[in-house]
């Protein structure tokens, strides 16, 4: 009885833990995007780095980017050379 007891706890706890880390592993999200001018142009090299990390990436010949595993409530800061640095908010 008590190790039916036992092995019932251990796989309720398995099971607990299981689902925390799929709540934690799940508020991480990949952005995708075209960086353009005020033109519509599309801008080559522009720096995207996630504020608080190291984790960053930069715009290829048609503009785009990719980031992967970046948090869902975080900020990209978006630079380029002679334009204004600008923070914007991933929602």
């Amino acid at each position: 009885m008590k190790r039916k007891i036992l092995n019932l706890l251990k796989g309720t706890l398995f099971l607990l833990f299981w689902t925390f880390s799929l709540c934690t592993f799940a508020q991480n999200v990949t952005i995708t995007g075209i960086v353009t001018d005020t033109e519509g142009e599309s801008l080559v090299g522009v720096t995207l780095l996630v504020q608080g990390s190291n984790q960053g990436t930069v715009t290829d010949i048609n503009g785009r980017f990719t980031l992967s595993n970046v948090p869902s409530n975080g900020t990209l800061e978006v630079t380029y050379v002679g334009m204004q640095r600008q923070v914007v908010p991933i929602n």
